[in-house]
This record gives C-alpha cells, sequence and structure tokens, in this order.
C-alpha cells in the first residue's frame, strides 16, 4: 500500500507537472499568435515557471516527510548533481573561448541536473543497498 506522503507527492508533483505542459503550450500558442510588447512577452515566456514552483513545493513537502536514510540519499545525489553540472558547465565556458566552441543555452541546464540527480540517486541507492 501506497504511503500518505507519497501518493500526497505524486498528487501534488503530478498536478503541478500538468499545469506546467498546459501553461507552457498556452504560452508558445500566444506568443507564436501575435506580436507583443517586451513586458507582455517577458510575462508569457517566464509563465511556466509558476506551475513548475508547486512542483518545487511538493518535493520540498515529500523530502521533510521522508526517514533520514531516504534524506541522505537525496541530498548526497543532489550535492554530487549540481557539483558535476556545476563544474561541467563551468568547464565548457573556458571551452567555449579556448576551441570557440558554441554556446551552451543555458535552458538545458536545470533539466542536465535533475537527469544528473537521477542517475546518482540509482547509483546511491545501489551501493548502500
Amino acid at each position: 500500500m501506497m504511503q500518505p506522503h507519497v501518493k500526497r507527492y505524486l498528487i501534488q508533483f503530478g498536478g503541478s507537472m500538468i499545469g506546467y505542459v498546459l501553461v507552457l503550450f498556452g504560452s508558445v500558442y500566444i506568443l507564436r499568435a501575435g506580436e507583443y510588447g517586451p513586458v507582455i512577452t517577458g510575462i508569457l515566456a517566464v509563465s511556466p515557471v509558476i506551475p513548475a514552483l508547486f512542483g518545487l513545493h511538493a518535493v520540498l513537502t515529500f523530502y521533510r516527510a521522508i526517514d533520514e536514510f531516504q534524506k541522505r540519499v537525496i541530498a548526497e545525489a543532489m550535492l554530487i548533481a549540481s557539483l558535476l553540472v556545476g563544474f561541467g558547465t563551468f568547464a565548457w565556458g573556458f571551452l567555449e573561448g579556448a576551441l570557440d566552441l558554441p554556446a551552451l543555452p543555458t535552458i538545458w541546464i536545470f533539466p542536465a541536473l535533475i537527469g544528473t540527480y537521477g542517475l546518482m540517486a540509482c547509483i546511491l541507492k545501489w551501493r548502500y543497498s
């Protein structure tokens, strides 16, 4: 049977991600449908962040409800992921200038962080079990 905090997390996070997708597609549709001033364009461009913040709240609520071992795995995985992605983007910045490489689009840094975190969490869970 699913623990109450897991069920709550799935509902809250899932709802926020559905909201994110709807706002993302809606904002892209509106932006492509017409021309707006810089303020409206900026607001529409960042509007998907609002439902994503509800996802952040769901993650924090879930983290506060789990046991110490799970917290340790999550914290260690996020620390390793942050350092790997941080140093990776830092190194890429040096290489951009030295080797005339293309600029790294910043929109991919957060997905890289989350993906690296997921990989590290799997490795750490395997290592600790």
